[in-house]
């Protein structure tokens, strides 16, 4: 018997917000929600700014017959811009557990149906993206900002293992991403 997912996703969405205060804030949002934060004052007093877009990861349909896991790639796009001269800044990236409350493994959810993935900073999926805890990696970028801008993407990948015969649905889940930046490597 084949089955398969009509669709299976972990969606971006991107909320920019520029928090004046160095402490980490977070707010709940539908679907992956993009926190931006400064986490040093001298930053603002060179005008450091920086937006942020997101693409989803979505697998598209998953078949569990397949010997392979299902992977998928999305991304999260950082843009900075300076005032008064060109600085150096350090970007870091983490990612929440989602709605699993879990690194290892995530789980999409159709009602009370689980279907376990995770999403890595490299295409070899040997590290977890997450928020540094539990053996989990953030990505950091070491960036010159010009005046006129600069861009950084990161992927973020995505897979879910093969095998997993779960009742056919929409499987989604809801991540939470926090860049964070501030002058200085």
């Amino acid at each position: 018997m084949k089955t398969t997912y009509a669709r299976t996703m972990v969606e971006f969405s991107s909320v920019e917000r520029r928090l004046l205060s160095p402490k980490r804030r977070t707010m709940p949002w539908s679907l992956l929600t993009l926190i931006l934060s400064i986490t040093a004052t001298p930053a603002v007093a060179l005008g450091l700014s920086c937006s942020a877009s997101t693409a989803g990861v979505a697998f598209g349909n998953y078949n569990p017959i397949n010997i392979l896991p299902a992977t998928a790639v999305g991304n999260v796009g950082v843009f900075c811009t300076v005032a008064l001269v060109s600085v150096a800044a350090q970007i870091n990236i983490s990612l929440s557990p989602g709605l699993s409350g879990s690194f290892s493994p995530r789980n999409m959810l159709s009602g009370a149906n689980q279907l376990r993935y995770n999403l890595y900073t490299n295409v070899l999926n040997t590290t977890v993206w997450g928020d540094g805890t539990s053996g989990t990696g953030i990505v950091s970028h070491n960036l010159l900002i010009a005046v006129l801008g600069t861009a950084v993407n990161s992927p973020v990948y995505g897979s879910i293992p093969a095998g997993q015969y779960v009742p056919a649905g929409s499987y989604t889940d809801t991540i939470m991403v926090t860049v964070e930046y501030h002058e200085g490597l």
